[in-house]
């Protein structure tokens, strides 16, 4: 081997070597998803449905640990119709985001969550709880990439004027490019 393809033989591993870490990366949890988290996550968003609804506002926020090991949140903050960017309270570690979908609407097929809800938790590093205008709760796995249905509809506070034939009834899991499929399908 000619010392002239050792610079190109060593580039080439170090990308090799770049591209297996990127694979290998996955967000973990600190701590295990449980019966006690999901509770206290519904409650949280059964909490803020009747204002995120008659707001027509999504409202966010983080889930974790106190120090005493109950389950904590944080302040939750007023988003946008479409939006609502958490914010982290200092030394706060998160288990999971949260957030509402805000009001009913014929426009927008928010009873599942959306491939920006997904990929917002995955780019965090967390997982995610997400209450809909239908009153479903769903579950982001942001390592699994996929989301999870936990409960159906009027599970929590609803919006009264939910229509569920304004789109078709949401199956009960979704990877990323299902999600695609469906925010790309004609309702």
């Amino acid at each position: 081997m000619s010392f002239a393809k050792l610079p190109l033989l060593a580039l080439g591993l170090t990308l090799l070597s770049t591209c297996a870490d990127i694979d290998t990366v996955q967000p973990t949890r600190s701590t295990p998803q449980t019966a006690e988290e999901i509770t206290f996550a519904k409650s949280v968003l059964n909490n803020l449905q009747p204002q995120s609804i008659a707001q027509n506002r999504e409202f966010c926020g983080f889930i974790g640990l106190g120090e005493d090991g109950n389950y904590i949140s944080t302040t939750p903050i007023r988003g946008r119709k479409g939006s609502c960017q958490p914010e982290m309270d200092e030394g706060f570690e998160p288990l999971a985001s949260f957030h509402t979908h805000g009001a009913h609407s014929a426009e927008y097929d928010s009873e599942l969550p959306s491939s920006d809800d997904l990929l917002a938790d995955m780019d965090e590093g967390v997982d995610g709880y997400i209450g809909t205008p239908g009153g479903r709760v769903w579950f982001n796995d942001s390592s699994q990439e996929h989301s999870t249905l936990l409960c159906g509809p009027r599970c929590i506070s609803s919006d009264p004027g939910y229509d569920p034939s304004d789109a078709p009834p949401p199956a009960k899991e979704y990877d990323l490019d299902a999600i695609y499929d469906r925010e790309n399908s004609p309702i």
